[in-house]
């Protein structure tokens, strides 16, 4: 089994593992609330996990009530805007790294917290690494 990030014989992938988890925060949760826990609360528990594993960056992307607005507007309300209202990315050097994270046993308290905030049963992943074309404004592939 490969477990090294990247695709053999090509060039202008990052050499990493992202991993784009998609959340559905708990019914009736407002979007402030929503993002309170998910910033103050659980990314704080889920940090110190994630640099014992050597994260390269973990960072969320929220996509609610605001956001969606916006996006009608500017589309004319044609926008087809996904049923997510978070997009939780990690990014790590290789796969092992990533399944040490997931394995760890520190790893469950994260996993109970989500109770509190989202609905596990929609959330979806996606995982493979990243073909960069822009970075700090300047083309690199």
């Amino acid at each position: 089994m490969v477990l090294e990030a990247g695709y053999a014989n090509t060039s202008g992938f990052r050499k990493v593992v992202k991993a784009t988890i998609l959340i559905k925060k708990k019914d009736g949760m407002s979007d402030d609330d929503f993002i309170d826990h998910y910033n103050h609360i659980h990314a704080q528990m889920a940090a110190p996990v994630l640099l014992k594993h050597k994260i390269i960056s973990y960072s969320l992307t929220y996509h609610l009530q605001r956001d969606r607005t916006i996006m009608q507007d500017i589309m004319k309300g044609k926008a087809q805007l996904l049923p997510y209202d978070a997009i939780c990315t990690f990014i790590f050097p290789d796969y092992l790294a990533l399944a040490r994270f997931m394995y760890d046993k520190e790893s469950k308290a994260l996993t109970m917290d989500h109770q509190n905030f989202m609905d596990d049963s929609q959330m979806k992943m996606m995982v493979g690494d990243e073909y960069v074309v822009i970075q700090d404004g300047q083309k690199i592939a």
